[in-house]
């Protein structure tokens, strides 16, 4: 039976909704193949491909195909994995955003993955440069499940540059796509992979992007599929605000911590105080700071800050500063960029 599901997917023009259609009308993809003279000899040199990726092809009706995303207008009739899909993944959330964020867009997608992954939750995200590798990132640094949806075949790893972190994805989650091996990225693949990336998901959370991105695609998508649309504030003077502002507008959730999220999505969990093995470090960190240490790091936050200005606000001198935030360093709650910058850890 794969091989006919293989032969559809790999037949011009003929998209999920169509397909859909004919799988109504016709009831098997053997007698649409057969029907319509759709050739199924070429298949094998995909199973094998298949096999020599040690990926596999879930079909529509595999019991495997995550329920989620097939209650979608126009399900993937293909999914090709690389890694595990798991049950646990009906719990899953999306972050997105723009492939060149600030420094404050990249610390709060890290943030927010890696402590819902830490919950158990599974972070869904499209492997691209910025918040998508960010969010990624943050839940496996969590040690928490990540799915990386794919705008390109399950062998064509794009950006090339992600290619480890994608070794790590298959680890600790699964690379998923619904085009066929060998199929390369184009400008036409990512806007229609986003709506697996929501599909996959109970919400769309977005960091950072511009009106026209990727990722509006994906939080509109969000909305067309029913799922909930979360939004992280940024600077109002900037570019990368542009879209999550718009959607706060049009009525999405504002997220300041992932309780908003929790709270929104109805999201039952074990226990209420479960912490990644990182926020707790840096609590327990926190709590053991002096009273000068802590007049520091009230000036800090995700947005970088130079040396000068922590000392002018925290009323000390620059040598003792730059000696209080060396300790901090050591402590793991700060964190220091080129040029004397400096944010919170």
């Amino acid at each position: 039976m794969l091989k006919y599901w293989l032969a559809l997917n790999k037949v011009e023009g003929l998209g999920p909704v169509k397909l859909r259609r004919l799988l109504e009308q016709y009831a098997y993809p053997r007698t649409i193949c057969e029907t319509f003279n759709y050739p199924v000899g070429e298949i094998a040199a995909e199973l094998e491909n298949l096999k020599r990726l040690n990926a596999r092809a879930i079909t529509l009706d595999d019991r495997a195909y995550p329920q989620q995303l097939k209650n979608i207008h126009d399900p993937p009739p293909i999914l090709y994995v690389k890694g595990r899909l798991m049950e646990s993944d009906r719990k899953a959330l999306a972050i997105v955003g723009t492939r060149r964020p600030t420094r404050y867009g990249l610390e709060m997608a890290e943030r927010f993955a890696g402590q819902l992954a830490g919950l158990g939750i599974t972070i869904v995200s499209g492997l691209a440069l910025g918040i998508d590798s960010a969010a990624h990132r943050g839940a496996l640094k969590a040690g928490g499940r990540t799915i990386a949806v794919l705008g390109s075949g399950i062998d064509q790893v794009y950006p090339a540059s992600n290619r480890e972190l994608a070794n790590e994805i298959e680890k600790h989650g699964a690379l998923v796509t619904e085009f066929p091996v060998g199929q390369k990225p184009d400008t036409w693949t990512f806007p229609q992979r986003n709506r697996i990336i929501s599909g996959l998901s109970l919400g769309v959370i977005m960091v950072e992007g511009h009106y026209d991105s990727g990722a509006m695609i994906t939080a509109k998508e969000a909305l067309d599929q029913g799922r909930e649309v979360f939004a992280v504030p940024g600077n109002i003077s900037l570019e990368q605000s542009k879209g999550p502002h718009w959607l706060i507008k049009q009525g999405a959730k504002l997220v300041e911590d992932i309780q908003d999220v929790l709270d929104e999505l109805n999201i039952q969990l074990p226990t209420s105080n479960i912490q990644t093995k990182q926020q707790i470090s840096n609590d327990n960190n926190i709590q053991a700071l002096s009273p000068e240490e802590k007049k520091i790091m009230a000036c800090l936050s995700f947005e970088p800050k130079h040396l000068d200005a922590i000392a002018l606000e925290s009323e000390l001198p620059v040598q003792q500063s730059s000696s209080l935030i060396m300790m901090l360093e050591l402590k793991k709650v700060v964190r220091q960029l080129p040029g004397k910058l400096f944010i919170l850890s």
